[in-house]
């Protein structure tokens, strides 16, 4: 660490650590985990780290689907990435009503205790209907475990920004209210939105940027709470937790393995540059989306293009899995081994079914146990 670094953030550097060891600041989904947590200490005297060791996880919202055979079906989520996927709200009101919100909640991930230099909201959203309908909106800035209110931006007599007639892609600058990494693995943002003739929007985009001293990082809405119509419709992203909010493959896997069947992964791991990775591993929670069906699988590890690791195979898989419960197995990738492969890790997913059919998935997730000096 840096000796210039005061004395007073080296010490509150360390009781965050040894808080985040008592209290395991990134919860897992498997026992198994329990074992691949590190405490950051040599005996009894702790050696002065900017992030201590610990494991984080990501996930995917990039997930490409082959399951068929046939090209790749983008089955990313439609609003982290500006790819012209859209998702239709519910119709709100001509104006502005505290009744009437979205709700978005955010994919955690960070390291516990850091502080946060900026962290910006990013909003691309047009009225359902152009050139005619005007839409607005402003936000709130909130805790998602307790929905207490941190800030607000814009007012109803003020908004934040307006489609008027068009696309627009706004950002929100919430670095008064988003000071630590601990908020931002808490994170929700309500927007208030209306629209001249009380019709939906769509919006492209809602994603947060991170900045810290050591990396900056995209959080994804793992949450959706379209309340515009002030009727509650949450829906979750099914990859990050074992909740039994499943994803079903788009096409049905043959009963045997081929390379033209998969379904790829990229999850959004931030591990900052120069960290020492101690170990990753891979998550993975599936079954048959049939009664009465096995499926199988093995994957591959690219890092971005290039493969880097393969576990199980076609002769050999990882598991089956027989029963209509999900299984999750967990599987070290020892590829993974520094910040630049863990940041752009692809997860390909081979699969086959005994009756040729779908699959589905509950969990894939990354772990990645790291520290920086």
């Amino acid at each position: 660490m840096d000796s210039r670094r005061p004395d007073a953030f080296r010490r509150s550097l360390r009781r965050a650590a040894v808080l985040g060891v008592a209290v395991a600041a990134f919860v897992t989904t498997s026992a198994a985990l329990a074992s691949f947590t590190s405490t950051g200490s040599v005996g009894a005297t702790y050696v002065t780290k900017r992030v201590f060791l610990g494991v984080r996880s990501a996930w995917p919202w990039d997930v490409r689907d082959a399951s068929g055979g046939a090209a790749e079906t983008n089955s990313s989520d439609v609003l982290s990435y500006t790819d012209t996927l859209m998702a239709t709200t519910k119709s709100w009101s001509t104006t502005f009503a505290t009744t009437r919100f979205d709700d978005f909640d955010f994919s955690g991930g960070l390291p516990a205790g850091v502080p946060v230099t900026s962290a910006t909201f990013n909003f691309t959203f047009v009225p359902s209907r152009t050139p005619q309908d005007n839409a607005c909106f402003y936000i709130d800035v909130r805790r998602a475990s307790t929905n207490a209110l941190l800030g607000t931006h814009g007012s109803s007599g003020t908004p934040s920004g307006c489609a008027n007639g068009a696309q627009l892609a706004a950002t929100v600058d919430v670095s008064a209210e988003v000071t630590n990494t601990d908020i931002a693995n808490d994170l929700r943002i309500r927007v208030y939105a209306n629209n001249s003739t009380s019709r939906p929007i769509k919006i492209e985009l809602a994603t947060v940027t991170i900045t810290t001293p050591y990396a900056t990082a995209t959080l994804r809405e793992q949450r959706w709470d379209d309340e515009a119509n002030a009727v509650a419709a949450a829906t979750l992203w099914p990859f990050p937790a074992t909740d039994g909010t499943g994803y079903t493959t788009v096409g049905n896997f043959a009963t045997t393995f081929s390379t033209t069947r998969y379904v790829k992964f990229t999850p959004s791991a931030a591990v900052p540059t120069g960290a020492t990775i101690a170990n990753a591993q891979v998550q993975l929670s599936y079954k048959s989306a049939t009664a009465g069906d096995q499926t199988c699988w093995y994957f591959e590890v690219y890092n971005g293009a290039t493969l880097i690791g393969t576990h199980g195979s076609s002769a050999t898989p990882v598991s089956c899995n027989s029963t209509t419960s999900y299984v999750t197995d967990t599987v070290s990738v020892p590829e993974a081994n520094t910040s630049a492969i863990a940041n752009a890790v692809v997860l390909k997913v081979y699969m086959k079914n005994s009756g040729s059919r779908k699959a589905s998935f509950d969990l894939v997730q990354l772990d990645v146990n790291y520290y920086l000096d």
